[in-house]
């Protein structure tokens, strides 16, 4: 499978298909070169986001050069990065719709 790094300082890429738990996920720059190996921790959908290296508590969020959110906590290489571990800076989304979105989508925490 393969995610796409669109930006040379993005923390994260996105899934251009769905990933399964341990599965290689092939990083793609947006010429569509090989840059990077990594391995998923957890099941990851298509059109979501892969950590492309750790993200400590707090760091910026970045995705094709722009910041689109904050960590809440620590995000290891390979994890997903959503709702579970990122807030946005712009949209303050209720909590009880971010534990919805968790279960809907199976998140694993």
């Amino acid at each position: 499978m393969k995610a796409i790094k669109l930006a040379s300082n993005d923390n994260v890429a996105t899934l251009l298909g769905d990933v399964e738990k341990h599965e290689v996920v092939e990083i793609i720059s947006a010429d569509n070169e090989v840059i990077a190996e990594i391995k998923a921790l957890q099941k990851i959908t298509f059109g979501n986001k892969i950590a492309l290296c750790d993200i400590a508590n707090g760091e910026q969020i970045l995705k094709a050069g722009h910041s689109i959110g904050k960590s809440i906590t620590e995000i290891p290489l390979g994890q997903l990065v959503h709702v579970q571990n990122v807030r946005s800076e712009r949209l303050d989304i209720p909590e009880a719709i971010i534990e919805e979105i968790i279960k809907q989508m199976g998140i694993e925490k």
